[in-house]
């Protein structure tokens, strides 16, 4: 891992459960906010649809997700997780995005991120995913994404040109990784 640490201290996950519903709800139709998602249709998700999303995810063995609260009182500020678990390679595809716009540029990503790596990387007797590997994909053009990144520890491992087409254009992808032996705990 690199030189720096973020402050977990300014988050707490705790796992995906449905009445953290309304909270997704104030942000998943928000473009500004998923934009930069690739998965994003730019379709608006009812609630139901949000509903019936948490329940599968909570169900699945490949997927680990949590709500990131404020580390200091009850404020909900964002989704993050692990996807498409591959446990035979013990890989995980990272995911993230803080929706409170007041919080971002402040360090809870990145410490949301660093309390969810010590998750994929803690082994699974002690209650992790004891994971090998974590990827994640961002567009290219998201330069303050890739930056966080970096300063975490990952390594682009290339581009995938014209991967995602989105608002009317074909995007490149930029795919990062870290494994458990680079990070560190801090």
């Amino acid at each position: 891992m690199s030189g720096f640490v973020p402050d977990r201290r300014l988050v707490r996950l705790r796992p995906l459960i449905a009445d953290h519903v309304d909270h997704i709800m104030g942000w998943v139709n928000d473009a500004e906010i998923v934009g930069n998602l690739a998965a994003f249709a730019g379709a608006p998700m009812t609630r139901e649809d949000e509903l019936r999303w948490i329940a599968r995810v909570t169900a699945s063995k490949e997927d680990r997700v949590f709500s990131i609260f404020a580390g200091d009182d009850d404020r909900y500020l964002g989704q993050c997780g692990l996807h498409q678990i591959f446990r035979r390679s013990r890989v995980g595809r990272l995911s993230v995005i803080i929706a409170d716009r007041g919080e971002m540029g402040r360090g809870v990503g990145s410490a949301a991120i660093a309390a969810l790596l010590d998750v994929a990387f803690r082994s699974e007797q002690d209650g992790g995913e004891g994971l090998h590997k974590v990827w994640l994909m961002v567009f290219a053009k998201n330069t303050r994404s890739r930056r966080t990144y970096t300063r975490l520890g990952f390594v682009e491992e290339g581009v995938l040109r014209e991967e995602y087409f989105h608002e009317g254009g074909w995007h490149d992808m930029v795919r990062m990784s870290l494994l458990a032996r680079e990070w560190s705990k801090g």
